[in-house]
């Protein structure tokens, strides 16, 4: 039961967080907290996986999450590579 309130918190927490918005937000964290989150964000899909949910929640999940990874790699890349000079 608790695995699956996570899941479900996760899952509006994503829902939410993939709405557009107007503004642009920077968020900072030290490597070490990008890493955990990045893991953790890695972790509840697999328990989203594995767990009894109907297989289109799955899919919801399994699918905001690898979007949210997704962008956080694309964001650390575009601030570690130097940009490009004309």
């Amino acid at each position: 039961m608790k695995t699956k309130m996570i899941i479900i918190a996760a899952a509006g927490f994503l829902a939410l967080a993939s709405l557009t918005a107007e503004k642009i937000y920077t968020l900072k964290f030290s490597e070490a907290n990008l890493n955990l989150h990045y893991k953790n964000l890695s972790i509840i899909r697999d328990i989203a996986s594995k767990s009894n949910l109907p297989h289109q929640e799955v899919l919801f999940i399994t699918s905001s999450i690898d979007s949210l990874q997704k962008e956080m790699t694309t964001q650390v890349r575009g601030q570690l590579e130097p940009p490009v000079k004309k």
